[in-house]
C-alpha cells in the first residue's frame, strides 16, 4: 500500500450484549476502535437478483485497512452517516486486509 493512502477515518463497531435492571437482554453496537482507511470502491449495483418483479439496490463499498487483530467479520463499520456490516474480510500480500461491506437499513 502506498504510504498517504490511508485519508478516511472508519469507526469500528462490535456487538456488545447488556442486561437491563428487569433482566433483558439488549444487543447493541458500540465503538470500539477508530482507524484510519482507503476507500477504494462505492457502487450501487443490482442486489442478489430480482424478487416478485421487485429490484433491491445494494450499497457495496470496499476499504483497504491495515491487518489489526480485531477485525473479523462479526463487527460493523460506520462510515461518515451509515454503518455497513462485512461481507468479505480478504487479507493481502501486503498485509493488509480488503473489506468488502453492504449497507445496513436501520
Amino acid at each position: 500500500m502506498r504510504a498517504g493512502l490511508l485519508t478516511d477515518t472508519i469507526h469500528i463497531l462490535e456487538e456488545q450484549k447488556t442486561t437491563s435492571e428487569t433482566g433483558a437482554q439488549k444487543k447493541e453496537y458500540v465503538e470500539t476502535h477508530k482507524i484510519k482507511a482507503y476507500r477504494k470502491k462505492l457502487s450501487a449495483s443490482v442486489g442478489s437478483g430480482i424478487n416478485a418483479n421487485e429490484e433491491f439496490i445494494a450499497n457495496t463499498l470496499v476499504f483497504q485497512v491495515r491487518k489489526y487483530s480485531f477485525l473479523n467479520e462479526n463487527i460493523r463499520i460506520k462510515f461518515g452517516k451509515n454503518t455497513y456490516s462485512i461481507i468479505s474480510l480478504d487479507l493481502q500480500r501486503d498485509n493488509t486486509y480488503l473489506i468488502t461491506c453492504s449497507k445496513v437499513n436501520e
